[in-house]
């Protein structure tokens, strides 16, 4: 559905958090420097090994790194566009100072669909790069991945083909229940090279270890749910068309809502709409006021608002930072959320503006 190469194999997880840890420790596993043998600390020969992640990208890169030894300062974060897309001028220059600096660049996380505004990082830009320096592409596709299923939507993932590892979690967008994500990896022998430990205990007859496919080989954990049957049960009750019918509505949704913010003075759009999810903030104005003084009020004004609205528990939205500025953001994903919520939510956000400002 979402026009993945065959030769990627898949393994599924819990979350997006432990799909992206397994890609890293994969990458780390690629360079052949004996790290599942030796370990990192304390050894003289190893040098820092370096991860590249935008600005943007999710705090579980940063979580991976912390998990799998590599520490905070492996994780170099590459600045942002206007549009919140990692700067590729800029990761080309950190690759190349990292190696004058003696240091052992491995891995480059790309985004598409980002936390804080569904930003897409230029994917197809960032693979020259990867093959170039001979990096591991990881892309986290963790929310917008599904939106690849609808055909006029799927140059989203543009350039994911040629990354070596692309999560997705169906739970995000895709209608199935908490907790399941989908992680692709064109290199999954890798993948088991890092994580493959068979105790006695674990062994199976060579028949049977031929005729499947033993996924404690794929990770951390040996024991583990079934999540795929809920996914199968999402698939076969929707079907594709019918998947792609309902993120195809909740973009249109989306940009309604995002048409009501640009054509309104009191209100502003804070970043691109690509997907379904609308960042935005109230901006009402006020006479004489220096910019310092607009900035704290309407920061202030915009925490009050998100509060109001959530209190209501008629709408939910919650909040980031963008450009030092509070934004709230609407995202569209429920399965049953129709226009008429969207109507309200505006209706709402315009009401407790005039109450609380």
């Amino acid at each position: 559905m979402m026009g993945l190469p065959e030769e990627f194999e898949g393994i599924i997880y819990d979350t997006a958090s432990v799909s992206t840890m397994h890609a890293i420790a994969a990458a780390r596993e690629a360079l052949d420097v004996g790290v599942r043998e030796e370990g990192m600390s304390g050894r003289a020969d190893l040098p820092l090994l370096r991860v590249y992640a935008s600005e943007q990208a999710h705090s579980s890169v940063d979580k991976s790194v912390i998990t799998l030894g590599l520490g905070q300062r492996s994780l170099r974060k590459i600045p942002t566009d206007d549009q919140f897309r990692m700067n590729t001028e800029a990761l080309t220059s950190a690759i190349e100072e990292d190696r004058r600096a003696g240091l052992l660049p491995f891995c480059v996380v790309a985004t598409v669909g980002t936390t804080s505004t569904s930003s897409i990082d230029p994917v197809p830009t960032i693979a020259d790069i990867c093959a170039r320096e001979r990096l591991w592409l990881h892309v986290d596709t963790a929310y917008a991945g599904s939106a690849a299923i609808v055909p006029e939507l799927r140059y989203a993932i543009e350039g994911c083909e040629r990354a070596d590892s692309v999560v997705t979690n169906p739970h995000k967008w895709l209608f199935t229940p908490i907790d399941i994500s989908v992680l692709y990896c064109r290199r999954m022998d890798t993948l088991r090279r890092a994580f493959s430990l068979v105790a006695e205990y674990l062994r199976t007859s060579e028949g049977e270890a031929g005729e499947v496919r033993n996924q404690m080989d794929t990770g951390v954990q040996l024991g583990r749910r079934f999540r795929s049957l809920k996914l199968w049960m999402v698939l076969r009750y929707f079907g594709h068309e019918g998947l792609a019918a309902r993120i195809r509505e909740h973009c249109r949704l989306a940009r309604l809502f995002a048409s009501f913010i640009e054509e309104s003075p009191d209100w502003e759009l804070m970043a691109p709409v690509p997907f379904a999810l609308v960042c935005f903030r109230a901006r009402p104005g006020v006479e004489g006021e220096t910019t310092e003084a607009r900035a704290s009020r309407l920061d202030a004004l915009n925490e009050r608002l998100l509060s109001a609205v959530n209190a209501t528990g008629e709408a939910f939205l919650s909040h980031t930072k963008l450009h030092d500025a509070l934004t709230l953001r609407l995202a569209i994903g429920n399965i049953r959320t129709a226009e008429s919520h969207i109507r309200r939510t505006w209706q709402l956000l315009n009401d407790e503006m005039e109450r609380v400002k």
